[in-house]
């Protein structure tokens, strides 16, 4: 009722503005004031005309202007104090009125909805949302997710959706939260639990922490088949020393598998792994192991092969010493020297480049993930997920030396470049990239990636012309 009032009210107020021109008051003026006036402007106009040709004087002109004008400004009062004609037209008002009114709402019935409820600023949200995901959009999806789980927390659903967008976003941290919820609405299902319990252990730099055996050990009980809660209670195993135990138990999971399944590719590293730091030969285990495994098992083919491996050990840390920005060469570094059986060496070369680029979150990571594939997580525990430089590593920035200064410099510097290797096509960061190498004076890496970004962007204008412009600026254009 309230909305038709209000519909009926501006309707209202709009047919009466475009009715108020036919209801004024107004005033017919005097023809004949109105014409006197116009003749004397005339007859001032002629005598202008009379006295530049030197028919009259200027003393004349002057006289006669004065009577004109006293003529004018008569005919003028009579014209402002003439008697008005009132000229209104309610008939035309009224059909405005009428007209206006009946187009409005003919417009709104054919077009519009009355029984449609007014649409709350929430909801439009989430209609844009919804849009975006649906367009593709992770990150939209899990906006629209999480919006509607504040709307609606009971809906387990829209929890176990989103606990999956934020693993797909590798945001395991928020994952796990949202897969709590979703235990708490299954009734603790075990494949609920089964998915909570691996956000926490991949939240946690793929450590099996306590709450996450304890959740599949839950699962185990219920569903003692379930391979996601075998294979990371296996690798809790292998965390805590437990070489022995957790080899036994991935090879049962191993001989329960089909070959296609799809966590048998990381139990059969792991068997890997562990043949190596138990001094197993892994064609015992494995018969149908491929080169590459036993390879990193350290099983050499032939008798000069580990000699070559141990040579090439020798070259990667003298180029380390002259070099030690190169984090690929530390990752094969350390690859190399569990493959001959020197675990804890491989994992102490991993934890100087960690050291070294502990301002390079995205190069960390990349060492964690080659400690996890060698398995060396389980010789000492891994570094927890990377954050980047702590505020007190910032503070501690001030005391530094120059050439410790330098070194924290160059490796975020490095890190940069690393991630772009991943991302190429990440313009801003070409262009940070290439002011950085101007910052440290190192004009030919500056100019090998501005090479590098032009390969990437290659016929794309508007990056290309940024890139001129950035290398122009710091005087470095080709």
């Amino acid at each position: 009722m309230m909305f038709w009032l209000a519909v009926a009210a501006i309707t209202a107020v709009v047919a009466l503005w475009l009715a108020r021109p036919f209801l004024a008051r107004k005033r017919t003026v005097s023809m004949e004031s109105d014409y006197a006036i116009s003749v004397y402007r005339d007859q001032i106009d002629e005598l202008a005309r009379d006295r530049d040709r030197g028919l009259i004087g200027e003393d004349e002109y002057r006289a006669a202007e004065e009577e004109i004008e006293r003529r004018t400004l008569k005919a003028a009062r009579q014209l402002d104090t003439s008697p008005g004609v009132v000229r209104r037209m309610p008939a035309a008002a009224a059909a405005v009125v009428v007209v206006a009114g009946a187009a409005s709402l003919g417009l709104y019935w054919t077009y519009g909805n009355p029984a449609m409820p007014d649409l709350p600023l929430v909801q439009r949200k989430m209609d844009l949302l919804a849009e975006a995901a649906k367009g593709g959009d992770l990150k939209s999806r899990v906006a629209y997710l999480a919006e509607k789980t504040k709307k609606d927390p009971k809906n387990f659903e829209d929890w176990w959706m989103l606990g999956q967008a934020y693993a797909m976003l590798q945001n395991y941290t928020e994952s796990a939260e949202a897969y709590r919820h979703a235990v708490e609405l299954s009734k603790e299902d075990p494949g609920v639990v089964v998915a909570y319990a691996e956000a926490i252990t991949l939240a946690n730099g793929n450590r099996v922490v306590p709450a996450a055996r304890i959740a599949f050990t839950q699962v185990i009980t219920k569903r003692p088949k379930d391979p996601r809660a075998r294979y990371y209670l296996a690798l809790a195993k292998a965390q805590t020393q437990d070489f022995e135990g957790a080899l036994a138990d991935w090879m049962a999971l191993k001989r329960e598998s089909a070959p296609e399944a799809p966590w048998m590719p990381l139990v059969r590293r792991d068997i890997t792994n562990m043949a190596r730091f138990l001094k197993v030969d892994l064609k015992t285990l494995l018969p149908d192991a491929t080169a590459a495994e036993l390879s990193k098992a350290g099983n050499f083919a032939l008798g000069d092969e580990k000699a070559k491996v141990e040579e090439r050990i020798a070259e990667l840390k003298t180029n380390l010493g002259n070099e030690p920005k190169d984090y690929k060469s530390w990752i094969e570094l350390a690859t190399l020297q569990a493959r001959i059986g020197e675990n804890e060496t491989a994992s102490a070369s991993l934890d100087t480049a960690r050291d070294r680029y502990k301002a390079a979150p995205f190069i960390v990571a990349k060492l964690d993930e080659a400690a996890r594939a060698l398995g060396l997580d389980a010789v000492k525990p891994a570094a927890s997920e990377p954050k980047g430089p702590t505020q007190q590593d910032i503070a501690n920035a001030a005391s530094m030396s120059e050439e410790e200064q330098g070194q924290m410099i160059d490796g975020m510097v490095e890190g940069l470049a690393a991630r772009l290797e991943e991302n190429p096509k990440d313009i801003n960061g070409w262009i940070m990239l290439i002011r950085s190498y101007s910052i440290l004076h190192d004009k030919e890496r500056a100019e090998a990636a501005l090479a590098t970004a032009r390969t990437h962007f290659e016929g794309d204008t508007t990056v290309l012309a940024q890139l001129e412009e950035t290398a122009s600026a710091i005087g470095i254009a080709q």
